[in-house]
């Protein structure tokens, strides 16, 4: 990449504009036969008739296919199409009303599992498969979707899925997982993620990847420094073990908090507003660049609005 990409003046005001923009949206229900398998999917396409790249998000565990939708309506806004996934076995029935805190735990153990992981990135996979000559549905002209330029986005449990898609090797209870990559993903962000620190699982990942947490991501107000510092380092750990090949960011926000990355709400204070309005005009900038039809260098051009605790890094 040796193009500099700086952000559009009008791209943060074009992402904030989409949130409260109607856009065309659809969705529908594709089931996949091979696995036996129907997933739910919400279908976000810009304004306009051109060909755009796609952004396909896997939210955490609980969410559902309007999960994220702060970031599909921004991303959208500022050009992108974005198909936010539900994936059955971690999905929203996860946590019910009337049950006892035993149950939830028990419900959101059998959601993590190795086998739920590889149904999200399998799910991805056959998404953007059918994106290929998917070309018609009511509301949405999925023809203009170009599923050669194609990033994967998530958070929480759906980060997981964003590095192994993006080249994490996973260890399993009977060793060494194998390789989850998929190659036709051009990207990778990576809202609220985990690892081990010191991991060589990540050497793989030669796609461009952002990493986004709070030093409350995983902590509270109330944790001791060190259970802080414990935290981040684990939510930093996957950025730390990537190659430095080129593209790879870490935006940290100071106190922003794990649910401040999932995208369901609009923001209700002051801090969360500046989490949603700095991740947004990165990521639009960062998949832009990613994404182009020709290779640009990553500027994510927010370094002048990050406050005091913040912190950006790129390598």
């Amino acid at each position: 990449m040796d193009a500099i990409f700086t952000p559009d003046p009008h791209l943060i005001a074009l992402a904030a504009l989409a949130l409260t923009t109607a856009l065309p949206v659809c969705e529908a229900v594709w089931r996949d036969a091979a696995r036996n398998r129907s997933l739910p999917v919400r279908i976000t396409l810009p304004a306009g008739k051109g060909p755009v790249p796609v952004v396909l998000w896997s939210p955490g565990v609980g969410g559902d296919r309007r999960s994220g939708g702060v970031w599909a309506a921004g991303w959208a806004g500022a050009g992108l199409a974005v198909v936010q996934m539900e994936h059955p076995g971690s999905a929203a029935d996860v946590y019910r009303p009337d049950d006892t805190a035993e149950q939830k735990r028990a419900r959101i153990a059998a959601a993590i599992t190795p086998a739920q992981l590889e149904a999200r990135v399998d799910d991805a996979r056959f998404i953007l498969s059918e994106l290929s000559f998917r070309r018609d549905m009511p509301g949405c002209d999925l023809g203009r979707i170009d599923s050669g330029r194609a990033a994967i986005a998530g958070h929480s449990m759906g980060a997981w899925a964003v590095q192994g898609l993006a080249g994490q090797r996973f260890l399993t209870p009977d060793g060494e997982a194998p390789l989850l990559r998929d190659q036709r993903f051009r990207a990778a962000i990576a809202f609220s993620t985990t690892a081990a620190p010191g991991t060589d699982r990540f050497r793989r990942v030669g796609i461009p990847f952002l990493t986004i947490t709070g030093t409350l991501d995983g902590a509270t107000a109330a944790s001791t420094a060190e259970q802080r510092a414990t935290a981040l380092t684990e939510r930093s750990a996957a950025y730390q073990s990537m190659p430095a090949d080129g593209g790879k960011c870490l935006l940290v926000f100071a106190d922003a908090t794990h649910m401040m990355f999932a995208g369901n709400r609009r923001a209700d204070s002051a801090l969360a507003r500046h989490v949603e309005s700095v991740s947004l005009a990165a990521t639009s900038a960062f998949l832009i660049a990613a994404l182009a039809p020709q290779p640009r260098a990553i500027r994510l051009g927010v370094q002048d609005k990050l406050l005091p605790g913040d912190r950006l890094v790129c390598k």
